[in-house]
């Protein structure tokens, strides 16, 4: 079972959760900036002022406005979170499993 480690800093379990879980924060904190961005930008008053957005960014826009924006930010980082601890879980038990 030693095989199963690369290197010192692989030996602790809880580091997918930290990095899945830092990555999941980063989505859903893009999410909310991105939200009130577009929400500034909605409620300005000059029509020639332009606003930029990445093409895909567009399209969700266009398919839900800013709230889809955000869901689909939000399930991404939710999502991400959740994979870590799964990961975790799994490398807790078979840590568990080798030390028996």
């Amino acid at each position: 079972m030693s095989e199963m480690y690369t290197g010192k800093s692989s030996r602790n379990p809880n580091m997918p959760f930290i990095y899945y879980g830092l990555l999941g924060l980063a989505l859903i904190g893009f999410g909310i900036y991105e939200y009130f961005d577009i929400a500034a930008w909605e409620v300005t008053t000059d029509p020639t002022e332009e606003h930029s957005m990445h093409l895909i960014l567009w399209e969700i826009y266009d398919l839900g406005g800013k709230n889809a924006i955000l869901g689909l930010f939000s399930l991404l980082g939710l999502g991400g979170i959740f994979a870590g601890w799964h990961k975790t879980k799994e490398l807790k038990r078979i840590k568990e499993e080798a030390i028996h």
